[in-house]
């Protein structure tokens, strides 16, 4: 009996990440309230799996990696161990379709017409931050700015005060 080992190279991986976030983003911009739409999106399967994905990567570089951000040389240093551009990018995947679930959700509640979120999103997808600047000038310019697009709960009084 052969056992074979299957070897995961960061191209091969990146190849497999790729179809499943182009299906996030895709439902996000085609099919914004579709079921599978909305069980993709909380459920958490997409960020959940590149969660631990990331791990595989960065674990073994644990915990040398904390000290490697305060200057962008050490930025460059770290990026450039084994795996670790990848385990970036995915950081990338997952914030950014973070992001782009909580615009699709906000502008949801707001009343947004999708066709004004639909540019924010694609951006979010393709630059970040940039995205989540388009939608808040859509907000801006809707008339629709307030309030915050993810409020925090309110503080209770019991923390509030102080303690005796």
């Amino acid at each position: 009996m052969r056992v074979y080992a299957v070897y995961m190279t960061d191209e091969l991986l990146l190849r497999l990440l790729n179809p499943l976030v182009l299906f996030g983003w895709g439902a996000l911009l085609l099919a914004p309230r579709a079921r599978v739409t909305r069980w993709w999106l909380e459920s958490d399967v997409l960020p959940l799996v590149i969660g631990v994905l990331y791990l595989v990567k960065v674990g073994p570089h644990l915990p040398g990696l904390l000290g490697q951000y305060d200057t962008l040389a050490h930025i460059t240093e770290a990026l450039s161990l084994p795996g670790m551009m990848l385990a970036g990018w995915m950081h990338y995947l997952a914030f950014d379709f973070l992001v782009g679930r909580v615009i699709l959700a906000d502008s949801q509640r707001r009343g947004l017409p999708h066709l004004l979120v639909a540019p924010c999103l694609v951006l979010t997808f393709m630059l970040g931050p940039s995205g989540y600047l388009a939608y808040a000038l859509v907000r801006l310019v809707s008339r629709r700015f307030l309030p915050p697009v993810a409020p925090l709960p309110p503080v209770a009084a019991a923390a509030l005060s102080p303690s005796p």
